[in-house]
C-alpha cells in the first residue's frame, strides 16, 4: 500500500482509547474536531491517529499541529475499511473510537459516554446520537431524526428490525474487531453491524452521547449514499426494474415530507427539484462502474461539510 506515517508521538501509558480519523480535505473542522477531543473528561489517554487519502488544503499540518499522528494513505488505494482497519491496527487500547473529523462531539463527556456500555462483555461496539448543524438541508434533518432518536438501544441476536451503526462517531471493542474486521468499501458499519450481531455480540445506541454532524451534499452525492446502503442489502443480482421501483417509492415518501414540512411554502418546489435529482442519479449510477475512491474524491468536489 502507499502508506507513509509521520513522526509518531509516544504511546501513551496507562488506560488508552485509541482516536481513528479518516481525512480528505477536512482543514474546515479538522482542528475543532481534534480540540473537542482534547478537553474531554475520562480516564482514558488518548492515541489520536489520523488516515489521510490524499488532502491538499492543510488538513495534514493542522492535525499534526494538534499532536495526531497521521497515515497517508495513496488516494486510489483508499475504501473506508481499508482505512479504518488501518487506523485500528496503529493505535493503541482495547477500545477504539472511529471519528468523522467533521463530528464534533457536543461536550466534554462524549468520550465517557461512548466507553461505559463496553462494561458489558458481550458489547462490541457503540454509537452516537448525531445532531444535524443549523444550516443543514431539510433531508439532512429529517434522516438524523429518524436514524438517531432519544432512546437507548441494544441490539442483539433477538432484535427484530433495522439495525443503524455509524463510524461517523463510533467506538469498538478491539476484541470484536479482530474477529470481525470491517469489510466492506463502502457501508462498512452497517455490515459490520449486521455481522457482529450475528456472532453473539452486542451494539449499543448510546443517544446521550452526541456529536454535530452532517453534510450539505450534491444530489448525485446523496443517490450514492443511498446506493451503498442498498447494494449491502442486496442478496442476489439487482434487476433495473427493482432499482426503478426503489427510486418511485423514495420519490413518493420524500415527497410526502416535503409537503409536510412546516417551512414557507415558496421554498417546497426547489426542496422537490433536488429529490427528483436524487430519483434520477440513482436510477443512472446504480450500475455504473466506479471505485469507492473515485466517488469519494468527487463527491467531496461536489459537497460541503456544514459548519
Amino acid at each position: 500500500m502507499g502508506l507513509r506515517e509521520s513522526s509518531a508521538s509516544p504511546t501513551p501509558a496507562g488506560p488508552t482509547v485509541g482516536v481513528v480519523i479518516r481525512t480528505l480535505n477536512e482543514s474546515n473542522l479538522i482542528g475543532r474536531c481534534l480540540e473537542t477531543l482534547a478537553t474531554q473528561s475520562s480516564p482514558y489517554a488518548l492515541d489520536v491517529l489520523v488516515v489521510d487519502s490524499g488532502s491538499t488544503d492543510g488538513t495534514l499540518e493542522i492535525a499534526q499541529s494538534h499532536g495526531a499522528r497521521i497515515v497517508e494513505l495513496a488516494p486510489d488505494e483508499f475504501d473506508y475499511s481499508r482505512a479504518l482497519n488501518l487506523g485500528i491496527e496503529e493505535v493503541a487500547g482495547d477500545i477504539i473510537v472511529s471519528l468523522s473529523a467533521h463530528a464534533i462531539p457536543s461536550d466534554d463527556r462524549w468520550l465517557e459516554r461512548m466507553t461505559v456500555p463496553f462494561g458489558d462483555p458481550d458489547v462490541a461496539g457503540v454509537y452516537s446520537r448525531q445532531v444535524p448543524w443549523p444550516d443543514a438541508p431539510w433531508q439532512e434533518v429529517h434522516r438524523l431524526r429518524e436514524q438517531f432518536g432519544n432512546t437507548d438501544l441494544v441490539y442483539d441476536r433477538d432484535h427484530r428490525g433495522d439495525v443503524v451503526f455509524s463510524n461517523a462517531a463510533s467506538s469498538i471493542r478491539r476484541a470484536a474487531w479482530q474477529k470481525e474486521p470491517f469489510t466492506l468499501p463502502a457501508v462498512e458499519d452497517l455490515e459490520w453491524a449486521h455481522r457482529v450481531i450475528a456472532s453473539g455480540w452486542k451494539i449499543v445506541y448510546a443517544p446521550e452521547a452526541s456529536v454535530y454532524h452532517s453534510h450539505r451534499e450534491s444530489a448525485r452525492a446523496q443517490a450514492r449514499r443511498l446506493i451503498d446502503i442498498n447494494r449491502v442489502a442486496d442478496a442476489e443480482p439487482r434487476s433495473r426494474r427493482r432499482t426503478l421501483r426503489e427510486a418511485a417509492g423514495m420519490l413518493v415518501r420524500e415527497s410526502k415530507k416535503i409537503v409536510s414540512l412546516d417551512e414557507p411554502l415558496r421554498r417546497k418546489p426547489g426542496y422537490l427539484a433536488d429529490l427528483i435529482r436524487v430519483g434520477f442519479y440513482y436510477v443512472v449510477d446504480f450500475s455504473r462502474a466506479g471505485t469507492t475512491a473515485e466517488r469519494r474524491r468527487d463527491d467531496a468536489n461536489a459537497s460541503t461539510p456544514s459548519p
